[in-house]
Formats: C-alpha cells, sequence, structure tokens
C-alpha cells in the first residue's frame, strides 16, 4: 500500500526510490553514483529491482534484503499496479503466490510480485570485484567475515564463489549500512564518513575499521 501511495503522490519528484530501514545509514550521493556512473542506468525506460541479493531460499525467486530495496521509477510505476491488482484475503502460509495475506514478509512478497507481476528479477549491488554497496550488518562487522571459515550459511548461499569477503567485503562508495539502533550509533557514522578527517570517532576505530573508511572519505572525495 505505500508504493501505491508513493506512485499516486510523489513519483513524478525522482528517478529512484529506495525503502530503507529506520535503523540504516544511508549515502543518498553515493546511491546517485551507483545508478549514473557507475551503472549508467535509464529509470525511465528500464526495470530495476537492486540492492543486497539474497539467493538462499530454494524454489523461490532471489531478492532484496530489507535493509535497503531500491528501484527505478519505471518499476515503480509498474509494481503499483500490480499492487493495486493483487489478490487479498487468503489467511494461510506463504505459498509463492503474489497476494495480500496475513504475515507476509517484506521481501519474500516484493520478489515475488515482482517476478509474477512484471518478469523483474533482483540485481546484486556490487561493484567490479564483487563488493557489496549495501552492508546487512555494521561495517566493522562485516570487514571480519570469512567465507572459509563460516562455511555457507544464509548469507554467503547464491553469492559467486569470489565474492568480496573480510577487507575487500564491501564498495568504497557504500550506499546503505544496515543495523543501527541508536540515534547516537548514527551520529558516530555521520563523524566517521562526513566528520573532519582527525574527530574523535574515527581516532577511536580499529586498523581494519579505519583503513575502510578512509578508503570510503577518498572515493567520495571528503578527504
Amino acid at each position: 500500500r505505500s508504493w501505491v501511495y508513493v506512485d499516486e503522490h510523489h513519483s513524478d519528484r525522482a528517478e529512484w526510490f529506495c525503502k530503507v530501514d529506520y535503523d540504516t545509514f544511508f549515502f543518498p550521493e553515493n546511491l546517485k553514483y551507483f545508478v549514473r556512473d557507475y551503472k549508467q542506468w535509464d529509470p525511465y525506460n528500464e526495470h530495476h529491482y537492486f540492492g543486497h541479493y539474497l539467493g538462499h531460499r530454494a524454489n523461490r525467486p532471489a531478492m532484496i534484503a530489507g535493509a535497503c530495496a531500491c528501484w527505478s521509477r519505471k518499476t515503480l510505476k509498474g509494481i503499483a499496479q500490480v499492487y493495486r491488482n493483487m489478490p487479498k484475503g487468503y489467511m494461510g502460509p506463504e505459498r509463492g503466490v503474489c497476494e495480500d495475506r496475513s504475515h507476509a514478509t517484506e521481501e519474500v512478497s516484493t520478489s515475488l510480485c515482482l517476478n509474477d507481476g512484471l518478469g523483474v528479477t533482483a540485481e546484486a549491488a556490487r561493484d567490479g570485484d564483487l563488493r557489496e554497496f549495501v552492508m546487512l550488518d555494521p561495517y566493522h562487522n562485516q570487514l571480519t567475515w570469512n567465507r572459509t571459515e563460516q562455511g555457507e550459511w544464509w548469507y554467503w548461499k547464491g553469492k559467486p564463489k569470489n565474492a568480496g569477503q573480510m577487507d575487500e567485503c564491501c564498495a568504497v562508495r557504500p550506499i546503505a549500512i544496515h543495523k543501527y539502533k541508536y540515534s547516537s550509533q548514527m551520529e558516530k557514522l555521520e563523524q566517521q564518513f562526513y566528520g573532519p578527517r582527525d574527530n574523535p570517532n574515527i581516532r577511536k576505530l580499529s586498523d581494519r575499521s579505519r583503513r575502510y573508511v578512509t578508503k570510503v572519505r577518498r572515493a567520495m572525495g571528503i578527504d
């Protein structure tokens, strides 16, 4: 229903639309870089549904994690019409159908409706080195994730075998970083990525985190 409202009241105000969780730190300028400079996508004539790609559910379309799910204006217009016409009232469990049902989950319903209604599938937001533009966990955690040691849990399932990990996990122009529950954490991120170069929020970081923050700031032209 929210996307129907956006289509009816705001679709002429932007080219790209993202649903961002309340605990996600979002970089709008890096979204712009990704779609315009890196991908050179056309929001008016091309369907796109992208973010952090999840392909761990068997026999279901791949989906984009709800931390930050984005689509083009063309996709917004199309999915809004699908949602207007979707069946309503089913009270049972998820059955692989695009429908408005009780206890439906956002990621699954979105991927099903896009696939069934528009033939649109999820696209991974990764750079040429297969580093993620959208992080599902605080960056200081994801910088330590080692696929060999962790094994193929849901996060790694469906990702390329040479997907980035550890210090090379994450793109240097991040679109979003998830799981910061408190405003104080958001304020620290603001200082780390946008504040003065030599501020306490950077100095207190681990060496690994400081290296990543330095790369991001340079890529974004902050330093």
